[in-house]
């Protein structure tokens, strides 16, 4: 089996084809999706999306990981380790590592990390370009 997640930000799917938009303005996502699951709803844990990315590769919100904004302070995950109560998530939990650890073999190609200055958004990949 072979996961294929796609992340783009800012996206409508009423500008999909897959989602039954009239105009070809995505036909390699319409591939995609017909042989995949196409999802109907979705709930963001937190906005904008750098508190929400950090919540999909933690699974703990924003005000826990500290992330809740695009800038400064807002930005910056909290410091790993028993003392601060946020354990190194990217190493044992999060879901690249459990990926890793039922041997698939994750790689990403995104420029999210630099774009935000998000270091952890590239830790767990196999390869990360």
């Amino acid at each position: 089996m072979r996961i294929l997640y796609i992340d783009i930000d800012t996206l409508r799917p009423d500008h999909l084809g897959c989602y039954g938009y009239h105009r070809n303005t995505s036909p390699n996502i319409d591939k995609i999706a017909q042989e995949g699951t196409i999802f109907s709803e979705c709930y963001a844990s937190d906005v904008p999306c750098l508190p929400s990315r950090a919540a999909l590769f933690t699974g703990k919100f924003g005000i826990h990981t500290g992330i809740v904004g695009h800038g400064g302070t807002a930005a910056d995950m909290r410091l790993t380790g028993l003392e601060r109560g946020f354990e190194d998530y990217f190493k044992d939990r999060s879901w690249i590592s459990m990926l890793r650890k039922s041997r698939y073999y994750p790689v990403s190609i995104s420029s999210f990390a630099e774009r935000h200055s998000a270091y952890w958004f590239n830790a767990g990949w196999k390869e990360a370009y």
